[in-house]
């Protein structure tokens, strides 16, 4: 599938955290992940983060494929300060993806639960890496052996959590 912004079919923003992007890797999707009809975005403090550890070559593939890092204002630098002192167990780059996720209107990529509990009280739309799966699925981004290869990947690493019925729900359907 060609890039889905040069033909202006892209129907959403994803704000993607570090979690989602390390789980995309760990699959081999990251040159599938940005075929989505979808603007990817990444907090640029998540982008900048050591734990994700991406060499120039994968932030220059997914670069051209239209993966956006977003530099938060000022402002939103402060309401993610808000957002960290009214849940201390969120992370600071948590604190970000909630608030780019919020100023752009955009749908939530994150594995982690309690930032996934926050969002959604706060009326964002969030989603976890199963979904990807599924959005692949839906957009015909790749064949299914790629698909796969990622859920079975993930079933066999222990640094992986994701939902064993639900991993084991999608390679049956395929």
């Amino acid at each position: 599938m060609a890039n889905p912004w040069a033909y202006g079919i892209v129907s959403e923003t994803i704000v993607n955290d570090a979690s989602c992007l390390i789980v995309i890797r760990k699959g081999d999707l990251l040159t599938t992940f940005v075929k989505l009809p979808y603007q990817l975005i990444v907090p640029l403090p998540v982008r900048k983060d050591e734990i994700l550890d991406f060499s120039d070559n994968q932030w220059r593939t997914m670069e051209s494929a239209g993966l956006i890092t977003y530099d938060l204002t000022p402002d939103e630098v402060g309401r993610a300060l808000d957002l960290k002192n009214e849940h201390p167990a969120l992370s600071a780059n948590d604190c970000f993806c909630h608030v780019t996720a919020e100023s752009l209107t955009g749908i939530l990529l994150t594995g982690d639960a309690l930032l996934r509990k926050v969002a959604s009280q706060s009326g964002l739309e969030v989603h976890s890496i199963l979904w990807v799966i599924d959005e692949l699925i839906a957009a015909g981004a790749c064949a299914t052996c790629v698909l796969k290869h990622a859920l079975r990947a993930w079933q066999s690493d222990d640094s992986v959590y994701l939902p064993e019925a639900e991993i084991t729900r999608r390679l049956a359907r395929m």
